[in-house]
């Protein structure tokens, strides 16, 4: 079998620095014949003409440009075919591919795994320090009006949550202490990340290309809001104070906010848990921390809705497996980054399944048993809350609010 041509995805918000990172690379190639995909959403593709003024690429066949489309939603398979001919053209052995900063990085991964003579070596992602500290120091900077500004922090943590490599550029714009706390806040959000300090992206290229660093499974369970849920199921409280023991959800789909109804096939596509086991643990010294919100009764959808308006703005991030009163049969993942939240179709609850299916499928998961409910079989609500200086009290007296009378 022919050896799989490797690829790095970068990733990064607009002006955090992942062209000079790029042109870095391609400057200094560690042997490999670098080919470049950029995707820009604009109708100018300006990264284009940059990169190949700086790298000095003789063959501008090199350079495929993705224009009017985020490489996340509507070119995937453009750029699946786009790396395809690429490698078919056994010019290049190694693929580059820097992302529109308005793009997510798992489901563009989840692009790249399909294709079959190439392997995802590497998903870097580069954020602004200073950015960093103005997003997170408690929502302040949430208090502008604009849904810009809530995309952005969205788009942070999804860039922190999901890369192999992370480079916290621009370090000479922020202070040791300020660092520290951009620092506690990466610890929580991805825990597992290799991380680089750097001004003006200066990290060893060895660090970005050939670095056999990215594993979907191993990057995806590494994700804070999956640890805090392994962690929750070590613990065996009444339910009723906001703790209990469950098995998390594992869902590796990318979810918009509107449901995928042609999927609904309740023999295929129930609802999976897994069990994990790991320590619990606490809020660190910058208040940051972490609590899962547990109930077996479900959310009234008018009433969460509602909610979502005032969502606590010293949330940085929410996710877990949810329960609609109205959609009795149906889970949900929701999930939430900074004050955008959205919610996606996850599968049938096993519950909702008939006997023989529930019955084949608890003898296949024995672990499922100890949480199935008589009543209410294994619909739940299971969030992880992270953020800072979390009141958990009140947090789970308004979420409990929105739950169905």
């Amino acid at each position: 079998m022919a050896k799989k041509i490797p690829i790095t995805l970068l990733c990064g918000y607009l002006g955090a620095g992942k062209t000079t990172l790029l042109n870095r690379v391609l400057t200094n190639q560690k042997g490999y014949k670098v080919a470049v995909i950029v995707n820009d959403i604009g109708e100018v593709n300006v990264d284009e003409r940059l990169i190949s003024k700086e790298a000095k690429i003789e063959d501008s066949s090199s350079l495929v440009p993705l224009t009017n489309g985020c490489i996340c939603c509507t070119l995937k398979t453009d750029m699946v075919n786009q790396i395809e001919n690429l490698m078919k053209s056994g010019k290049f052995d190694y693929i580059l591919i820097e992302a529109s900063g308005v793009c997510e990085p798992m489901p563009i991964a989840q692009a790249i795994e399909t294709i079959e003579i190439g392997k995802l070596d590497n998903v870097v992602g580069v954020v602004d320090a200073s950015r960093l500290v103005e997003e997170f120091d408690e929502g302040k900077a949430l208090l502008k009006e604009g849904i810009d500004e809530e995309d952005i922090e969205s788009l942070l943590i999804q860039q922190i949550e999901f890369c192999s490599t992370l480079i916290v550029n621009k370090r000479d714009l922020v202070t040791d202490e300020q660092m520290k706390m951009v620092r506690a806040v990466i610890n929580k959000i991805q825990p597992s990340v290799k991380v680089f300090e750097t001004t003006k992206c200066e990290v060893p290229v060895e660090e970005i290309i050939g670095t056999d660093r990215f594993d979907f499974e191993t990057v995806y369970a590494s994700a804070g809001w999956v640890k805090a849920l392994e962690e929750h199921d070590e613990e065996d409280d009444d339910p009723s104070t906001g703790s209990g023991t469950a098995e998390h959800h594992e869902e590796h789909e990318h979810h918009h906010d509107h449901d995928d109804d042609d999927d609904h096939d309740e023999h295929e596509h129930h609802h999976h848990h897994h069990e994990h086991k790991h320590e619990g643990e606490s809020e660190d010294e910058y208040g940051i921390g972490s609590f899962v919100y547990y109930r077996r009764r479900p959310f009234n959808r008018e009433k969460l809705d509602r909610f979502a308006s005032a969502w606590p703005r010293n949330i940085i991030r929410s996710k877990g497996v949810v329960w609609f009163s109205d959609e009795d049969d149906m889970a949900y993942v929701l999930e939430t980054s900074g004050r955008q939240i959205q919610a996606g179709y996850s599968g049938n609850w096993l519950a909702s399944c008939p006997p023989a299916e529930q019955k084949r499928v608890l003898a296949e998961e024995p672990e499922m048993k100890k949480d199935w409910d008589e009543k209410v079989g294994d619909r739940m609500i299971k969030m992880v809350i992270i953020g800072r200086h979390l009141d958990k009290e009140q947090i789970c007296k308004d979420l409990d609010a929105c739950l169905d009378d």
